[in-house]
């Protein structure tokens, strides 16, 4: 018996350090999931395979080489493949807990694979949990520098906080309300127990307003911090835009907003000009691109003046 078309699936995506693993073990709470309390990373094994039979599909399809997987399997069945896969990791899963209704699994980065999991699970719900992305950039950066993951620089925050957020919502277009869900961290974190009542109910996961109340309590990120988050920031969380204030610089949060913003203010965030704190750090970053232009001009004059003569003429 597989695990596949016998309980209801929910993915939990996002950018990380947005609240996914929070919100993940929240869920797990119910008595009515089965989850690992880890990160399984599934499907983005599965994720390499699709990419690569696309890959080679389309070279096929186009005339371009005769070559790979796609030759032996076509596109349904391969993907019945996959799905085969999948069943016998959940199954896994399901036998630690095998009178759960639901089977539950999350991953930041599931949120580029959208599209696949709706195609190996096209009854799964899919809960995206959305966080300020000037805060989700704090967090990376210090969990780059205290554990090693992560973007370690304000660009990379950036990027990967839209790259994630954008691909889910489309994705999530495709799935229509009952089967894709956004949750906005700030919501979660400021009403927990109604909101996870609603997020429940989404997932129909049956639960009484005690029931989300005891697990929300249970998860408080004041008694149980869950996702290895800096402790450093947690006198910051209930001010908001203190995170991102306190800790980006001017220079970070006027990258952030060149990289980001647009998305930022669609999200209501923030609005034009949000990374100036006063007249003056406008003021200084108005010159800053030209400050910028003029120190890559200078790096490449003294590298040029520095390198061997022999080794610029043999260019």
């Amino acid at each position: 018996m597989t695990a596949h078309g016998k309980k209801t699936f929910v993915f939990v995506v996002g950018a990380p350090r947005s609240g996914t693993t929070w919100l993940h073990h929240m869920l797990a709470a119910h008595p009515a999931v089965a989850a690992m309390e880890h990160e399984l990373t599934m499907i983005k094994y599965l994720a390499d395979w699709d990419r690569q039979y696309q890959q080679e599909k389309f070279r096929i399809d186009a005339g371009h080489w005769r070559q790979g997987v796609p030759l032996l399997y076509g596109e349904d069945e391969f993907y019945q493949g996959l799905r085969a896969l999948a069943d016998q990791a959940y199954a896994r899963v399901l036998a630690r807990q095998p009178q759960a209704s639901h089977v539950l699994d999350k991953h930041p980065d599931y949120a580029l694979h959208v599209p696949l999991i709706h195609r190996l699970f096209p009854d799964c719900k899919v809960l995206h949990i959305i966080r300020d992305g000037r805060e989700v950039a704090v967090s990376m950066m210090s969990a780059k520098e205290r554990i090693g993951f992560g973007a370690g620089e304000i660009r990379g925050a950036a990027r990967h906080w839209a790259r994630n957020l954008l691909a889910a919502r489309r994705a999530g277009e495709e799935l229509g309300p009952d089967r894709y869900m956004e949750v906005r961290y700030e919501d979660l974190k400021a009403d927990t127990a109604p909101v996870l009542l609603k997020i429940l109910g989404f997932c129909q996961l049956p639960a009484t307003p005690a029931e989300a109340e005891r697990i929300a309590a249970e998860y408080d990120i004041q008694r149980k911090q869950v996702s290895r988050g800096d402790t450093r920031l947690n006198a910051l969380r209930d001010v908001p835009g203190a995170i991102w204030k306190q800790g980006l610089t001017l220079e970070q949060r006027w990258l952030f907003d060149r990289l980001a913003g647009p998305l930022l203010y669609e999200l209501g965030y923030g609005a034009p000009g949000w990374w100036a704190l006063s007249a003056t750090e406008q003021f200084l970053m108005h010159f800053y691109p030209f400050r910028q232009r003029v120190l890559r001009s200078l790096g490449n004059l003294k590298h040029t003046w520095l390198t061997p003569l022999e080794q610029r003429t043999a260019h």
